[in-house]
């Protein structure tokens, strides 16, 4: 069974040193941890040394920050060899960036805008004006990015794969650039729809960020074909309407090797129903699906209960019938919640009972 954890540098030190690194994956190692899928990729910059991140925004590594003058990503693969844990490096920004960031203020003919002009877009399910803005994916030059970038990862480190989460794909609300109107019309014959809430829209939309990643597949298969393109998005339906990201495309198109569904979820009920959707009975017969499970935020605790309640129905699910593969496992958001049950205003740890009864 695959038992992850995500590990980040927000509201985290894990990664800000070796020493820290090294103590934190040997606590994991102690509670039967296999896979790690460590951030690389954050506001436009890389967390490890990367020549084709420095061609497009002037830096190796993100600068100003604890991994100048480290290789991150290597210290990781060395220091997790020991517990035979899988690496998964994670691409945890995808075509997202803070709007200050080089790369947007350097290309700014790359990112797409709203029907009103924004480059910042007002979220249609909130109201509330998005703090980033996105890489458009119909671009070649977006394409070469995000191709270029991870293939160069691959053939550089001995990753066990490579992930992309949530941030990988296309809000609905954007596509109101000049370049994306232009695509649309020549691919389709006429004029995009004007509410991109429209099915047309949407199905063209999740054409274009299923054909990005089936470059990016295709690309580092080339380099290892053993490499495991892991995804981590959404459920479907938000997934699909609000980002275009059909991942039940993806698997079907065989782009895909594991999917890490982001479950996170209050309400015991709602979790439930998220597993027992007719896509996940589908897909985890045909690919590893691991259910993500949320252990806590800076601002949102989660107590021992609850975490335990949807790992023990992660488990019972898929069990019902004979035959079906089940779950492939859980992963957990992310390793600093994993071990206190709340960051803020204090900071409150996990008893080691609480850690051995729910992880253990």
């Amino acid at each position: 069974m695959i038992k992850a954890v995500w590990l980040t540098n927000v509201d985290s030190d894990i990664l800000s040193s070796r020493d820290r690194l090294a103590a934190g994956l040997k606590r994991l190692h102690s509670l039967g941890f296999n896979t790690i899928y460590p951030a690389v990729w954050q506001r436009g910059f890389t967390l490890y040394p990367s020549s084709i991140a420095e061609d497009w925004t002037g830096s190796l590594v993100m600068p100003n920050s604890p991994f100048v003058g480290r290789d991150l990503l290597a210290e990781i693969i060395e220091l997790a060899a020991p517990y035979k844990m899988r690496v998964i490096p994670w691409l945890e920004y995808g075509l997202m960036l803070p709007p200050k960031s080089p790369i947007a203020v350097q290309f700014p003919e790359l990112v797409s805008i709203d029907k009103l002009g924004n480059r910042q877009r007002i979220i249609v399910a909130s109201g509330k004006q998005d703090p980033n803005v996105w890489l458009n994916p119909c671009m070649p030059q977006v394409q070469d990015l995000m191709v270029d970038l991870i293939t160069d990862l691959v053939q550089r480190y001995p990753v066990a794969g490579i992930q992309l989460d949530d941030h990988f794909g296309f809000p609905q609300e954007l596509g109101y650039d000049t370049f994306t109107q232009n695509f649309f019309k020549r691919q389709r014959g006429k004029v995009a729809p004007i509410e991109h809430s429209s099915l047309v829209w949407i199905d063209w939309g999740c054409n274009v960020v299923t054909k990005l990643l089936d470059l990016i597949c295709r690309s580092v298969k080339s380099v290892r074909k053993s490499c495991v393109i892991s995804v981590s998005p959404n459920p479907l339906k938000f997934s699909r309407n609000n980002y275009l990201a059909d991942w039940q495309a993806w698997q079907k198109m065989g782009s895909i090797d594991e999917l890490v569904l982001q479950v996170y979820r209050d309400s015991l009920i709602s979790f439930t129903a998220e597993l027992n959707k007719p896509e996940m009975r589908s897909i985890r017969q045909q690919i590893p699906t691991v259910i993500g499970i949320l252990t806590g935020l800076k601002t949102k605790p989660v107590d021992d209960r609850t975490i335990h309640s949807q790992i023990t129905a992660t488990l019972k699910a898929g069990k019902i019938n004979k035959g079906d593969r089940g779950f492939a496992g859980t992963a957990y958001f992310s390793y600093e919640t994993v071990f206190h049950q709340q960051l803020s205003p204090t900071i409150v740890a996990r008893t080691q009972e609480g850690l051995n009864r729910v992880f253990g």
